[in-house]
C-alpha cells in the first residue's frame, strides 16, 4: 500500500507543479514611473503588448488577480490554454482556464512569465482586462479627465483629501457613510456606474426603467433604480458626483467616482487620495480601429 501511495504521489506531484499559477516578474523603468494614455469608453481602456502583439485592455481595479485575456485576444497573442483549476464564484463552482504569457508590456513596464485567465468578456469589445495585482503592485494614480494613468509614483498629495483604504481579496476597499450608515465599498474602475447592495441600503429608490446592462456574462435588460441618498460622505468629507444604482449583491464605487476627481492608491500603506479636478481634458485623439473579435 505504501509503495502504491508513493507511486501515486510521484505521478501527481509533477502535475500539481505544472498547474501552479505563476505570478509576473516585473521590470520597471529606471525612474520607477510608468505612464499610460487612456481611452475612456464605458470603462477606461489602454493598449498593451502581449507577446509583442498590441491588444486593447480594460483597466479594471475590480478584477481580481493579474487580469483576463479573451479567447480572441489569446489567439492573437499566441497564448494557448495551459490548464484549468476549479473556482467558486457568484454562479457557483466553475473552471478557470489559464494560459502562459511570456511578456506583457505597457507604460515602460514589462511583466514576464506568468499565467493569465482566459475567458470570454461578452458585451465588451476589448481583448482583456488589466487587473488589481498589476494596478496596485506599486502606487496607482488615475485621472480620467486628462485620460492618464501612472503606476509607480503618486503626485503631490498636500492638497488632496486622504482616506484610509484596505485590501479586500486583492481589491482596494474603502468605507463610505450613506445617510449615517458605514458601508464597505470596492473601488472598481471596471464598473461604468456605482452600485449599492439592497441589503445595505434600505432607503427609497427612483425607478428609471429597464435598461441594457453589459457584464462579463453578457448584455441583458435590468431593472434600474437610483438610490435616493440625503447624505453621502467619504473620510468625513462630502462625496459628490456619484450616483448609486441599487444592486442585489455588490457595493461598488465605479467610474462616476473616478470621473469626479483623480484618485491615487498606495496599497502597502493602506492610503487613498482624492484630488481636485486637474483641468480640462486634452483634445480627443483620432479613434483607433476597433479590435478584432
Amino acid at each position: 500500500m505504501r509503495a502504491l501511495t508513493a507511486i501515486l504521489l510521484t505521478l501527481v506531484a509533477p502535475l500539481l507543479l505544472a498547474q501552479e499559477v505563476k505570478k509576473p516578474k516585473s521590470e520597471w523603468p529606471a525612474g520607477g514611473l510608468a505612464t499610460f494614455q487612456l481611452r475612456v469608453r464605458a470603462i477606461p481602456t489602454v493598449r498593451l503588448k502581449v507577446n509583442g502583439t498590441e491588444l486593447l485592455f480594460g483597466v479594471d481595479t475590480g478584477c481580481q488577480g493579474v487580469g483576463v485575456l479573451t479567447p480572441a485576444g489569446a489567439a492573437l497573442a499566441k497564448v494557448s490554454p495551459a490548464f484549468s483549476l476549479p473556482t467558486m464564484g457568484n454562479s457557483g463552482r466553475n473552471e478557470s482556464v489559464y494560459g502562459l504569457v511570456e511578456t506583457l508590456e505597457g507604460g515602460g513596464v514589462i511583466w514576464r512569465d506568468f499565467h493569465m485567465t482566459i475567458m470570454p468578456l461578452d458585451g465588451m469589445n476589448i481583448h482583456g482586462l488589466m487587473g488589481a495585482d498589476l494596478l496596485f503592485e506599486r502606487p496607482f494614480y488615475m485621472d480620467l479627465t486628462n485620460k492618464v494613468m501612472t503606476l509607480g509614483k503618486i503626485p503631490d498629495t498636500s492638497a488632496a483629501h486622504e482616506v484610509p483604504c484596505y485590501s479586500r481579496g486583492g481589491h482596494c476597499g474603502v468605507n463610505i457613510v450613506v445617510d449615517g450608515a458605514k458601508i464597505p465599498m470596492i473601488i472598481d474602475s471596471g464598473a461604468s456606474k456605482s452600485y449599492l447592495c439592497s441589503l445595505r441600503f434600505k432607503g427609497k429608490t427612483k425607478f428609471l426603467g429597464h435598461l441594457p446592462v453589459a457584464t462579463v456574462r453578457g448584455t441583458s435588460l435590468s431593472r434600474v433604480e437610483v438610490c435616493e441618498i440625503k447624505d453621502l460622505r467619504i473620510g468625513n468629507a462630502p462625496l459628490s458626483g456619484v450616483e448609486f444604482l441599487r444592486d442585489k449583491e455588490h457595493n461598488l464605487l465605479g467610474n462616476d467616482f473616478f470621473r469626479s476627481h483623480p484618485v491615487a492608491v498606495d496599497m502597502p500603506s493602506r492610503r487613498m487620495w482624492l484630488f481636485e479636478p486637474q483641468g480640462k481634458a486634452p483634445p480627443v485623439e483620432p479613434k483607433p480601429a476597433e479590435p478584432a473579435r
